[in-house]
């Protein structure tokens, strides 16, 4: 079993009042971030959970999560599912996940059918280099294990290099191969660097605190992406009272958009010369 997989592994328990089901688990050492589990696992728990409810239906359109607060690796994790609406095509879902009788973090997540339509496409990926042509990278941030689960190449936007602008794209896969799903996905989306770092010649600390994601990939998308590199095309417009913004797109080696994801991150203060 992939260790994401394994990571993600839920057992199902007693649902609260309101709750369609409930499942138990626990945080991952291969996922850890500096405090608690690295956010974009953190997200993959919360669509897991809806998915493992037994009425959903559907692939994931739309999650929007909030990081509302520190979990201790060493407790179990409560995580909750709440059916909100369901409509024919499409269905409304809440998640949340507890820890000592507090909520840590909740996900709207809206599954839906895949639908025969008009195809307008006007995003192109950008042309950069193929993966295999890009070292892999030595990252200089702090080490923290959920960095070890990928392979990173970055083709502009290095950390800690005085830039002009906050922009970064940067190839990326499981160490692990691992055919993508949405899980991965959703992962993965939180995997660019911090845009502040980009700018800034030092680390400071940063913490997401809300999380969307779009998933444009249909599941012959996601086959033909297999366990190739994903490129992550990232820009940022703002850093300002100890905020910023951070915007993606997720591409395939092939060209085909998989994702486009956004977050507000909260920035420390710290004492780091741009």
């Amino acid at each position: 079993m992939h260790p994401l997989d394994a990571s993600l592994e839920l057992h199902p328990a007693a649902p609260p009042q309101g709750a369609i089901a409930a499942f138990a688990c626990h945080g991952s050492e291969r996922y850890r971030n500096a405090i608690g589990p690295f956010g974009g696992w953190i997200a993959a728990l919360l669509l897991k959970a809806v998915m493992s409810a037994p009425s959903a239906r559907g692939a994931p359109l739309a999650l929007d999560a909030l990081f509302m607060g520190s979990m201790d690796d060493d407790q179990a994790l409560d995580v909750r599912v709440f059916q909100v609406r369901q409509n024919r095509s499409v269905g409304f879902w809440r998640s949340e996940v507890w820890q000592a009788d507090r909520i840590c973090a909740q996900a709207q997540v809206t599954l839906s059918g895949e639908r025969q339509g008009i195809v307008l496409e006007d995003a192109r990926p950008p042309v950069v280099p193929a993966p295999e042509t890009v070292a892999v990278y030595d990252n200089p941030r702090t080490p923290v294990p959920w960095v070890d689960q990928y392979i990173f190449r970055p083709v502009s936007g290095m950390l800690f290099s005085r830039a002009a602008c906050m922009d970064a794209r940067l190839w990326i896969r499981d160490a692990e191969p691992r055919s993508l799903d949405c899980l991965a996905l959703t992962a993965i989306c939180d995997t660019p660097f911090p845009s502040p770092w980009i700018r800034l010649s030092g680390q400071v600390p940063v913490s997401t605190v809300s999380y969307s994601v779009y998933y444009r990939a249909s599941a012959a998308d996601l086959r033909t992406a297999g366990a190739g590199y994903c490129l992550l095309d990232s820009r940022a417009s703002l850093a300002r009272a100890g905020y910023v913004d951070q915007y993606t797109s997720v591409w395939s080696e092939s060209g085909q958009l998989l994702a486009q994801t956004q977050q507000m991150l909260w920035i420390a203060n710290a004492p780091v010369e741009p």
